[in-house]
Formats: C-alpha cells, sequence, structure tokens
C-alpha cells in the first residue's frame, strides 16, 4: 500500500489533512476486500458454532452458606469422583482465603493446601487450592467452612477436576444472538458409552435465573433423536449478557458416577434492522461499482459492520467467487431505509475473469463491537448496469483493491485559529498492554525511541473500541505513523485497526508492521466464565473470536508476527489448571494463540501471561523485547 500511495503522490495529501483533523476523533472506516481464495478457503465465512464449543473436564458448582450450630457458615457438596487417581479442588472467592475445606466422606488421602491470588484477570479474587493424590473412585461429601460473622460470606464456587478425560462440549447453535429471538444451547459428552442420567442449564440475565432441562429428542436445537447431544431453547427477552452453566450427570462405561460442567457468556443484542428487497449498483466512478443494500430500520442503532461475497460468473456461465466487500457502516437514511453501502473495484473482475450479472452471498450485518450477527441473507440478486467485460489475459490484485483509496475522502488541510502550524509529526513504536491492565507493561529500557506508550488502564473494550482509542493515542501524541508491538488482546485490536481503518498504522516502514505476545487471537475459555475483572468481553471468548476472526483476510494476517508462550512444567495459575489445555501460559492456551495466516514466531516455555503467576510475565522477555525492537516497523 506503501508502493501505491506513493506512485499517486498521496501519502502528503493524507499526512497533511491528518494534522488538519487531528479533532476528529474517529479515523475513516476502510473498503475492505479479500480475494476469492479466502472465500473458498473459509477464511472470511462465518464459522459453524459447533467448531467452538466450550470444552471442560472440570466441575463447577456454586457455593450456597447456611448458619451451621457452630455460628459459623457452612456450605455442603456432593462430589462423585469417576476415576481413581489425582483430584484437584479449588475454591474460588475474594473470601476463599479465610474458608477451610473438608472431606466429611470419601477420602483419607493426605491434602495439601495452597492458597493464592487469582492475577491480574481477577483481581481481589483468591483461589485455595487443594489437591488429593492417588484417591479412589467413590462419591465425596465436601464441606466448606467459612468464619462467623453477621452478614453470609461472598458468592463463591469449588471447582473440582478429576483423574478422567472425559469431557462437556456445549455451544450456542446460532450467531443471530437477538432478544425475543429462540437461542438453541446443545451439549454432548465425549464418551458415547457414558450414560448420561441428567443435562440441565442454569441461565442467568441481569433480572433473572432460570433452569432448563436439556434434552436428546430432536426437538431441541440438539439434531436427531437419542443421538447423544442434548438441547434447549431459550428466548430471551431482553438484550444484556447470559450466563449458562450446562451441568450433566451420569455414569461412565466403567460404573462411576461423574458430574461435568461448561460455562457458556454470550451477549444478546436487540433486532436493529431486516434487509429488505434486492440489492442495486451504479457506477460511482470508472473504476467503482457502488452497491447499495436497503433494511427497515428496528431500533435507533448507528453503526454496523456490513459484509458480503460478491460471485459473478465465469465463461463457461458456472457462478465464482469475485472478492468478498467488507466496511464499518454509518448508514444513511432514504424514503424511511436505512442504505447499507459497498463498494467493488471493478478491476476484481479482471483479477478473477468474471462476468455479469453479479449477486451477493453470505450478506451479514453485525454489531461493530461484540460482532454479533445482527442479519443475514444466504444470497442477495443484485441489480447493477451494464458492467465492461473483463481485460483479456486478467489483472493481478493490488494492496489499492484489498485495502480501498486512502487519501481520496479525508477532509482539506486547514490551519489553526490562530494561524499557528501542528508541530511535525513523527514515526513511532507504539507500545500497548491488553485486556484490564493495570498501566504500562512493557520494561521502558527494552525499546528505543521514537515510540509511544499506550495507556488505557483497568478498562474492558472492545476490539473495535481499543482499536478507536490506538487511533485517537496516535493523534494525540503527534504520530504520522506507528508501528505495534502488543500483548494478549492488544495484538488483536492493532490487528482490527490495521484492518478496518485508515490510519497512521498504514505509513510504518520497517519489517514488522504488528508484533505480538500471547494473543489470544482464538480466544480464551476463561472469556466464558464471566467473572473476568472487568467484566465479560465477547472478542475473547472461543466463540466471540471465531466470529470476529470471520472477517480477518489475509492480507491483514500476513502483517502480523506473533509469538506464544507457556510455564516450564509448573503450571503458572492455580486457577486455569481447570480451565485451560497445556500448553498454556495461564490465560492463553498455545493452540488458541495461533493466528491463521499470521507469522508464527514461536512457543517458548518459562513464561506466563502476567505478574503473580509461577513463571515471569511473558512481557518481560528482555531478549524478545530488543528483537522485536530491532524489527520493529515505525
Amino acid at each position: 500500500m506503501r508502493r501505491t500511495l506513493r506512485s499517486m503522490g498521496l501519502g502528503a495529501v493524507w499526512l497533511t489533512a491528518l494534522v488538519a483533523s487531528a479533532a476528529a476523533q474517529t479515523p475513516q472506516p476502510r473498503q475492505v476486500a479479500a480475494p476469492a481464495s479466502d472465500i473458498l478457503s473459509g477464511l472470511v465465512r462465518l464459522p459453524d458454532p459447533a467448531s467452538t464449543p466450550i470444552v471442560s473436564r472440570a466441575a463447577i458448582v456454586p457455593l450456597v452458606f447456611t448458619r451451621a450450630a457452630d455460628a459459623t457458615w457452612a456450605a455442603q457438596v456432593e462430589l462423585p469422583i469417576d476415576r481413581a487417581g489425582d483430584v484437584a479442588l479449588a475454591l474460588l472467592s475474594p473470601d476463599a482465603g479465610a474458608w477451610t475445606l473438608h472431606v466429611a466422606r470419601g477420602s483419607t488421602a493426605a491434602i495439601e493446601r495452597r492458597v493464592a491470588t487469582v492475577g491480574d484477570d481477577m483481581p481481589g479474587w483468591v483461589i485455595a487450592r487443594y489437591d488429593v493424590k492417588s484417591t479412589t473412585a467413590s462419591r465425596w461429601t465436601l464441606q466448606v467452612k467459612a468464619p462467623n460473622s453477621p452478614r453470609p460470606p461472598s458468592s463463591g464456587w469449588l471447582l473440582a477436576r478429576t483423574a478422567s478425560d472425559l469431557e462437556l462440549a456445549a455451544h450456542v447453535t446460532t450467531h443471530r444472538l437477538l432478544a425475543g429471538e429462540p437461542i438453541g444451547l446443545v451439549a454432548r459428552l465425549s464418551d458415547e458409552s457414558a450414560r448420561v442420567d441428567r443435562v440441565h442449564v442454569v441461565i442467568e440475565t441481569a433480572d433473572q435465573t432460570s433452569t432448563l432441562s436439556m434434552h436428546d429428542d430432536g426437538e431441541h436445537a440438539d439434531g436427531a433423536s437419542a443421538d447423544g447431544v442434548f438441547g434447549a431453547w431459550i428466548e430471551p427477552s431482553t438484550p444484556g449478557d447470559v450466563r449458562a452453566r450446562v451441568e450433566c450427570t451420569g455414569t461412565t462405561s466403567d460404573g462411576a458416577a461423574f458430574l461435568r460442567t461448561a460455562q457458556l457468556t454470550f451477549p444478546v443484542l436487540e433486532p436493529a434492522l431486516a434487509i429488505a428487497g434486492r440489492a442495486t449498483a451504479r457506477i460511482a466512478d470508472e473504476g467503482r461499482l457502488r452497491i447499495e443494500m436497503r433494511a427497515l430500520p428496528l431500533s435507533a442503532r448507528a453503526n454496523f459492520h456490513v459484509s458480503a461475497e460478491v460471485w459473478g460468473r465465469s465463461n463457461d456461465g458456472a457462478r465464482v467467487p469475485v472478492c468478498w466487500l467488507s466496511r464499518q457502516v454509518q448508514p444513511a437514511r432514504r424514503d424511511g431505509l436505512w442504505i447499507l453501502p459497498l463498494e467493488l473495484d471493478l478491476r476484481w473482475l479482471d483479477a478473477t475473469q468474471a462476468h455479469a450479472p453479479l449477486e451477493l452471498r453470505q450478506v451479514r450485518v453485525q454489531d461493530p463491537d461484540t460482532e454479533t450477527v445482527l442479519e443475514f441473507v444466504e444470497q442477495l440478486a443484485l441489480d447493477a448496469p451494464a458492467l465492461p467485460s473483463p481485460a483479456p489475459g486478467g489483472g493481478s490484485i493490488t494492496s489499492e483493491m484489498l485495502t480501498g483509496g486512502t487519501a481520496l475522502t479525508l477532509p482539506s488541510p486547514a490551519h489553526s485559529a490562530l494561524g499557528v502550524q501542528p508541530k511535525p509529526r513523527v514515526p513511532s513504536l507504539m507500545l500497548v498492554h491488553g485486556y484490564c491492565s493495570g498501566g504500562s507493561i512493557w520494561p521502558a529500557a527494552d525499546f528505543t525511541q521514537p515510540k509511544t506508550v499506550f495507556l488505557d488502564p483497568n478498562q474492558n473494550r472492545t476490539h473495535n473500541q481499543f482499536a478507536l482509542l490506538m487511533y485517537q493515542t496516535a493523534l494525540s501524541a503527534g504520530i504520522r505513523s506507528f508501528g505495534v508491538v502488543a500483548h494478549s488482546q492488544g495484538g488483536a485490536a492493532s490487528l482490527h485497526l490495521l484492518t478496518y481503518y485508515h490510519s497512521p498504522l498504514d505509513f510504518s516502514v520497517g519489517a514488522r508492521r504488528i508484533q505480538s505476545v500471547a494473543t489470544p487471537y482464538q480466544g480464551t475459555p476463561l472469556a466464558s466464565l464471566g467473572s473476568f475483572a472487568c467484566g465479560v468481553n465477547n472478542d475473547m471468548t472461543p466463540a466471540g473470536s471465531a466470529t470476529w476472526l470471520a472477517g480477518i483476510p489475509s492480507w491483514a494476517r500476513a502483517e502480523v508476527y506473533f509469538w506464544t508462550t507457556a510455564n516450564s512444567g509448573s503450571a503458572c495459575q492455580f486457577l486455569t489448571d481447570f480451565f485451560l489445555t497445556n500448553p498454556e501460559d495461564g490465560t492463553v492456551e498455545q493452540f488458541r494463540g495461533q493466528l491463521v495466516g499470521g507469522n508464527g514466531m514461536g512457543h517458548v516455555t518459562g513464561w506466563c501471561h502476567t505478574t503473580g503467576m509461577t513463571n515471569p510475565a511473558n512481557y518481560t522477555d528482555h531478549a524478545r523485547n530488543l528483537a522485536m525492537d530491532a524489527a520493529a516497523a515505525r
């Protein structure tokens, strides 16, 4: 893109306009495009919801305390141990350090107790972990005791994991998570020979808690009857976050009782629009086709993320993909309808040798923040004027076709009211933290000037909100161009900014535009617990991250260089052992830290995700930091 801009003489125009428009805190959205290969590979298509389940080997039991005879508070839990071997138990609560756990019935083995704070993801929370060695399969009765106090203890959980590898997988069946519409929840065990006695789901919303039985009858979003898949329909009446705790009990093929729990968290939004009729197109200029979809407004919402595949016909008449288009949109109103625009660079027809008539497929309108699908149409007719035939011999795909024009629509240069010219803008390296970070994390001595530290402490931002704040930081710091070194969610937010918005990130010069450490590109199960310190973040659940990734084309992914890390043998944190699959760094599993199409730089052991864990925080690896600094674009 830099070469294209320079050849067009537009780089300086864009930079001058940027200086004049520093007060405009919202970047201009791109007309994003992806080649037909991204469609055919499925890279930019919504994933099958069944491909991103929450998978659990643990039991998660809420603790309900009652006043005991000795004036203390006590909670009792019946826990089946389904395989002989080691058992891990944990109490999770802000007060867990003052609680004690007793096995009233079931084990005579020695119990090791360790207490630690959970860490940055859940500040103030404490985990008291109990490891029991070499037990037998049986039923245990556990008692949790809390000290005498006038009020009941704070809410808390008992976590349990046995030596069995039996897993419970659960997922939501649709991407359309809208209030007033049915949403299916399904679950299944990894061992089809196990006998299931009961499956139910506890649904928690802001205004109520309810329990629903799950059925394997072919009528509850569960597929075929008696196929081992259990389902339930929910129909939230109001928007908001939903927590769904699926619990499954039964007997293994060896005759041992088991309990498994899987926790899902997902947003439910209000219906916003309904696509109406056919799409239309007109020639915007000699090189672009403006496509307009009309939608009936159902809410006052003003921002959408609109995507569609464009299909044409080959010389032999077969339907062929031309390209994928995507854009962040603030729709205009016309005749009482919203107009959702996309623009097609007509050189895509040359590149694919595709002919009219054109049609749109996989049309989706999403919430820019949660990426929840608000509307989906499988196929949409496109009324278009006569188009030129593809140029003989085809054409190459240019960066301008992928990223849209850059300088053509930015504001004209202007002087300040006092006639004072702004100070010159400079290149920089932006050092970016992650979700809910308490402040600056990167060791200052590891990175050379020019550099800028992004700071948004103790906040929960969606990838879109995070990206917009990065843009604002660049404007405020007087940055002409920048590359990124990012930790955790900061890597995903940087990729989001590069994909969807024009910004100084486009103009960075150097080997690596975006470098990230321990970014959960494919999410983390911890985000689905619903107890993250700064609140639920749908972009980082396994399902939410997969939906977000379906909007990131191959050209943007190729700009990312990423590392994953893990502990050196001792779990990074007592809590994550219950929910993550090794290798992991206390927050991100190695396999979920992979970005398909990105540049994997390797996996390094001996590092954890953040401070307060068993190994040093991975962002303090001085050798890697120095290497990233040397290779960083600015």
